[in-house]
């Protein structure tokens, strides 16, 4: 029987940029460990905080803000940081999309940063997972894999789960296609998100206040181990080929 561990990596608060790698340290990992990463604690570490009173504000930033009852402000940075926007809103957030992964406010956070400022998704999440994981390999001679993940809302649901808006070292998604299921039936259409579900195992241990625990390991989970470098089209499909999405997406940004 294959038994799974999730255990949590407690680190002091950090208010400032500082070396991701080396502040992970201190716990005593394993060889196929899967270390989960929270995307706010890599946004810190590569200082992706804005001041929010420097942030100029666009027209159609205002009318966003308008018409979705919100900081005119948080609009502008949703506008920069987002490929894709909603049409339609609620009060207090936008729904957008950047690099494959839909989020309120693309993801861009106000809690958990000083007061003033907000704190916006990775830069390049998967070169950052990466090179972490090639770090792990070059200094602790262990072969690892890597999540970046972020909470999230599901539709309909109350609460929040995780997503994976990177990783690094292994099948990030197990296409089942061609599969049979317990009754014989061939599998058609069945992909396996393994990097969203340790996503989710990983932000169930670390919490969303004040646990102090931005990282964790997911340590016997069954991967496809892999040398690929990956992107988020390894992991996303077009957002409108989508079938929540398609149809109610305004493009408004090229990158």
């Amino acid at each position: 029987m294959v038994v799974v561990e999730v255990l949590p990596i407690s680190i002091k608060t950090q208010r400032r940029r500082f070396d991701l790698f080396g502040t992970l340290q201190g716990f005593s990992y394993k060889y196929n460990d899967i270390v989960v990463i929270s995307s706010k604690f890599v946004s810190m570490s590569e200082g992706s905080i804005v001041k929010l009173s420097k942030v100029k504000v666009r027209k159609k930033a205002k009318e966003l803000a308008t018409k979705n009852h919100m900081d005119a402000k948080l609009a502008e940075l949703v506008l920069r940081e987002s490929e894709y926007v909603m049409r339609t809103g609620v009060p207090g957030f936008l729904l957008a999309i950047r690099d494959g992964t839909i989020a309120p406010n693309a993801g861009i956070d106000k809690s958990n940063v000083p007061r003033g400022y907000a704190i916006l998704y990775p830069r390049d999440p998967f070169e950052t997972a990466e090179k972490l994981k090639l770090k792990f390999l070059a200094e602790l001679g262990i072969r690892v894999g890597v999540v970046i993940a972020d909470s999230r809302l599901m539709p309909t649901r109350i609460g929040t789960t995780g997503v994976a808006i990177a990783c690094a070292g292994f099948e990030p998604v197990e296409d089942q296609r061609g599969r049979r299921d317990l009754f014989g039936n061939v599998l058609r259409v069945t992909f396996k998100a393994v990097a969203d579900a340790l996503a989710t195992m990983g932000v169930a241990v670390m919490g969303e206040s004040d646990e102090s625990t931005p990282a964790a390991v997911v340590r016997g989970a069954n991967v496809i181990w892999s040398d690929k470098k990956f992107s988020w089209k390894d992991m996303a499909v077009e957002p409108l080929q989508d079938i929540y999405l398609r149809g109610n997406l305004e493009l408004v940004s090229e990158k």
